[in-house]
């Protein structure tokens, strides 16, 4: 049996900590600054936070050392909603989540205005025929609906090498 109290912990902890860094931290290092994502140990000793800060001129490692500081503080605020027996050593790290999105949608956009849409066949998706049979690599026909152990074949041994 699948146990939620770990995901149902980390995303209490997350949301504690976005409240008390929107509302009750006055540091201007700080201002928009996001926990993204908190993944807790099995044994609930240790916390990794994800953080972001959109908005934010700061460096990386300088949003990291001002959290570092105020660790102590959300550990207090941790202690006082009482949703945990113990507290976990809190350690912080950058997000890239959205500096990798933003990555793929200038490789994309470059893309596109490399080749553009002149190279793409609407009709093709009219003509095509999904549910007739497909050809293998070997030329040999096969029903997609009748071979479907081909297929678990095939997935086995991918999965051996």
């Amino acid at each position: 049996m699948k146990s939620y109290k770990v995901p149902r912990l980390q995303e209490e902890l997350r949301k504690l900590l976005n409240i008390t860094l929107t509302t009750k931290i006055q540091d201007p290092s700080l201002a928009w600054v996001t926990i993204t994502d908190v993944v807790l140990s099995k044994d609930l000793k240790y916390a990794k936070l994800y953080f972001s800060h959109y908005n934010n001129p700061a460096s990386h490692e300088s949003v990291k050392e001002q959290l570092i500081k105020t660790s102590g503080y959300f550990k207090k605020q941790i202690a006082g909603a009482h949703i945990m027996r113990t507290i976990p050593e809190l350690s912080f790290y950058y997000d890239d989540t959205e500096d990798r999105a933003a990555k793929v949608e200038t490789l994309l956009a470059n893309l596109k205005d490399k080749y553009g849409d002149e190279d793409y066949d609407e009709d093709f998706d009219e003509d095509f025929d999904w549910d007739e049979d497909y050809e293998d690599e070997d030329d040999d026909f096969f029903d997609l609906d009748e071979d479907e152990d081909i297929f678990d074949d095939i997935i086995d041994t991918d999965e051996d090498n």
